[in-house]
């Protein structure tokens, strides 16, 4: 988490002393910029789990690049590429009283085409955002996990957000659920597992 942090930084840095270098009007048709945030993961099984399994859930992070092209004054086509390293799985107690653990997207890429409104004019504007999302499973190497892997998941992303237009950049909090569709579950131990998550996330432009 410490790494992720530090690069993260180094990375806002960055940018900001090349938006000052560059002194780019804010107004551009096309803008890309990157993103950092948590998430709470939301894991959900439709069947019941065997009595000696329970779901867990927490906080995680994700950092991203992103692009913004204008379709109109107040309508954007907003495409995200992000790393989601979250914080949800199952635990099964065994009979030797150690537990084993099969963990739901510890890592993934998060691959996002979003639709974006505006409401309204000024240097703060609220808006709302809407599209499907496509969420691929990473290679990992915890300490404790079973063999199995997890399946892709096609989701539905919706939130709300606030684009402050600043000198040299735009920064846009927003917090944004992700909503997914397809059964991710490759253990056979159990069987349909849906999972979905919240973000708030920052983005700079």
């Amino acid at each position: 988490m410490k790494k992720l942090i530090l690069a993260a930084c180094i990375a806002l840095c960055t940018f900001v002393v090349f938006a000052q270098s560059e002194g780019d009007d804010v107004d551009k048709k096309l803008r890309v910029g990157f993103n950092l945030g948590t998430n709470y993961s939301f894991l959900h099984s439709k069947e019941p789990l065997p009595d000696n399994s329970e779901i867990y859930q927490g906080i995680g992070a994700k950092i991203g690049l992103l692009m913004d092209y204008s379709i109109s004054g107040r309508l954007l086509f907003s495409p995200k590429a992000e790393l989601g390293f979250n914080n949800s799985g199952i635990e099964t107690a065994n009979n030797d009283d150690s537990k084993s653990t099969y963990e739901v997207f510890p890592g993934s890429l998060d691959i996002m085409t979003h639709f974006v409104y505006r409401i309204g004019d000024g240097k703060s504007v609220p808006y709302l955002l809407l599209g499907p999302g496509f969420r691929i499973p990473l290679d990992n190497n915890p300490k404790i996990t079973s063999e199995f892997r997890n399946k892709p998941d096609l989701a539905v992303d919706f939130g709300i957000g606030l684009e402050n237009r600043l000198r040299y950049f735009i920064f846009a909090p927003e917090i944004r659920y992700s909503y997914g569709l397809l059964n991710v579950n490759e253990n056979p131990a159990f069987q349909t597992l849906n999972y979905h998550n919240i973000s708030l996330v920052l983005n700079f432009k």
